[in-house]
């Protein structure tokens, strides 16, 4: 049986509990401005969607598109009932509502030396159970470096490229 999904708007019931299991979900220096992520939806190339089953919030996704590729950066499940499949419910929905497209989403790269490398394995070994494949790509941060994964063969660096200078203000080709 499918989701209910809806995009996220203040008038929503749930939007502070939206809010807050977006707070709690991702680590401070990966989290975007509250205002930014509602900011840049207004453009119609990025979607913050709402996942329920029946009237129950489950979880929540921001999705950027750019020219056939869609990319999660973030997707999270309620904590209320994390361990229950929603996560694999939420990507095989998002793969159907953005099909016959790309998908792609980076994780923290698998690193032997990182005090979190079981959790970094266990989200790899998710992703790919879901249909995602490692890339080469690899983006390094002060805090950490990401993989990117992908749901096709090939991808578009250039696209993904100015999909991110898109998000971050930049202009691109």
């Amino acid at each position: 049986m499918s989701l209910t999904i809806k995009s996220l708007i203040s008038s929503l019931p749930e939007y502070r509990q939206v809010k807050a299991l977006y707070y709690r979900a991702f680590p401070k220096y990966e989290q975007e401005s509250w205002r930014r992520l509602l900011f840049k939806q207004l453009f119609r190339r990025a979607d913050f969607l709402i996942f329920y089953d029946q009237n129950q919030l489950i979880g929540l996704s921001y999705i950027i598109h750019h020219h056939g590729i869609h990319y999660v950066l973030y997707l999270a499940v309620n904590d209320q009932v994390r361990s229950q499949g929603y996560g694999s419910r939420i990507l095989n929905q998002l793969k159907r509502c953005y099909a016959p497209d790309t998908l792609i989403l980076d994780i923290e790269q698998p690193d032997t030396a990182a005090a979190n490398n079981h959790q970094r394995l266990r989200r790899l070994h998710f992703y790919r159970r879901n249909g995602f494949s490692m890339t080469d790509r690899l983006t390094k941060t002060p805090a950490v470096t990401y993989q990117l994964l992908t749901t096709c063969q090939q991808i578009d660096h250039t696209k993904v490229d100015n999909m991110f200078a898109w998000f971050n203000g930049r202009t691109f080709n």
